[in-house]
C-alpha cells in the first residue's frame, strides 16, 4: 500500500517516501492522543502521550529510515485502539482488513484486541473477534493468490527461516552482548516501560484487557522481526498507560518524559545533534525515579482523602 501511494504522489520518490513518513507518524500521533483522552479529562495526558510517541524508537527510527510502511502501520494501530476503546468493532474490521496491506503486523494488533475482549467480557464482546477473524483471512487469502498465480517466494526473507529462529535469532546472533540487547529492548519507550506498569493499575477496564491481551501477539511478533521494532508497534497500549501515569505529577512529568525522549529518540534515530545516551541515561533515570516518588505520594493522598 504504501510504495503504491508514494508513487500516485506528485513528488520525487525520496521526497514522496519522506511525506508518508512524517504525515503518518503525525496522524497517528493525534489519534493515539485522542485515544489518551478517554483516560483522563483535560489536555495533559493527551500533550505527554504525543510527546512520548513522537520520540518513541519506533516513530524516530523512521526519521532514520524513512523507506518503510511503519508510519502507516503506527495509524491503524492508534485508530484500532480508538476503535476499541469507542466500542467501533465494525469499523475495526474494516481498518483490519485494510491494514493488512499496508503490513502484516495490522492482523497482529487485531489480535491483541481480540484477547482483550474475552478478557473483558464486555456486551457484545464477541463482535471483537472479527477484525482478528476479518484480517487472519484476509492475509491467508492474499498469500495464497501470491504464491500461487503471482509466484510470489518468501522463503528468502530472514522472517520465514523459522528453523534458523527468523529475524530473533539473527538479531540474537548479531548483537552479541547481552547489555547492548537488554538496552535496545529499553530504549524502544525508556522509563516509560515502568510509567506504563503503573499506570496500568489505575487504568479503566478496557485498557488494563487491552494492555494483557497485547503480551503474546507482541512476543509473536518478536520472532518475525527485530525486538526493538516490533516492541515500537506496542506503542498504542504503552503510551497512553504511561502518560495517565506521569500525568499525577505534571512539573516531575515534563522534566521526565523530555529527558526521556532524548533516550529513546537517539537509540531510535542516530541523530548526531541529539547526545550519547551515557549522558542522558542517568540524568532521566533520575527523572523517572522522582516522578514516579512524586506520583505516588500524589496518588495516596488522594487515595486518603478519598477514604476520610
Amino acid at each position: 500500500m504504501v510504495p503504491v501511494i508514494v508513487h500516485r504522489l506528485p513528488l520525487e520518490p525520496d521526497t514522496g517516501w519522506r511525506v508518508v513518513q512524517v504525515a503518518g507518524n503525525a496522524a497517528a500521533g493525534t489519534m493515539i492522543a485522542v485515544a489518551a483522552a478517554t483516560l483522563s479529562p483535560g489536555y495533559l495526558v493527551p500533550v505527554l502521550a504525543t510527546v512520548m510517541a513522537q520520540s518513541s524508537y519506533g516513530f524516530t527510527f523512521t526519521a532514520y529510515d524513512p523507506y518503510t510502511a511503519d508510519p502507516l502501520v503506527f495509524l491503524f494501530a492508534a485508530l484500532l485502539i480508538w476503535c476499541w476503546i469507542t466500542d467501533r468493532p465494525w469499523l475495526a474490521v474494516a481498518l483490519s482488513t485494510i491494514g493488512i496491506f499496508a503490513k502484516e503486523t495490522v492482523a497482529i494488533f487485531a489480535a491483541g484486541i481480540a484477547i482483550a475482549a474475552m478478557l473483558e467480557r464486555r456486551e457484545g464482546w464477541r463482535r471483537w473477534l472479527a477484525p482478528a477473524a476479518a484480517s487472519a483471512i484476509g492475509l491467508a487469502v492474499y498469500h495464497l493468490v501470491g504464491e500461487t498465480w503471482l509466484n510470489w517466494d518468501i522463503s528468502t526473507n530472514p522472517a520465514a527461516q523459522l528453523q534458523n529462529g527468523s529475524w530473533l535469532g539473527l538479531w540474537w546472533r548479531n548483537n552479541p552482548f547481552i547489555e547492548r540487547k537488554a538496552y535496545m529492548i529499553f530504549a524502544t519507550f525508556g522509563f516509560a516501560w515502568a510509567f506504563a506498569v503503573m499506570g496500568w493499575r489505575t487504568a479503566p477496564p478496557p485498557w488494563r484487557a487491552v494492555a494483557i491481551g497485547t503480551i503474546a501477539p507482541m512476543a509473536a511478533l518478536m520472532i518475525v522481526q527485530t525486538p526493538e521494532r516490533a516492541l515500537g508497534n506496542a506503542f498504542y497500549v504503552v503510551i497512553p498507560l504511561a502518560a495517565l501515569f506521569a500525568s499525577r505529577s505534571p512539573a516531575p512529568a515534563g522534566i521526565a518524559i523530555g529527558l526521556n525522549a532524548l533516550v529513546t529518540a537517539k537509540a531510535g534515530s542516530s541523530s548526531a545533534w541529539l547526545p550519547s545516551g551515557r549522558w542522558t541515561l542517568i540524568p532521566a533515570a533520575v527523572a523517572a525515579g522522582l516522578l514516579v516518588i512524586s506520583a505516588q505520594r500524589k496518588g495516596n493522598h488522594e487515595d486518603s482523602k478519598i477514604t476520610k
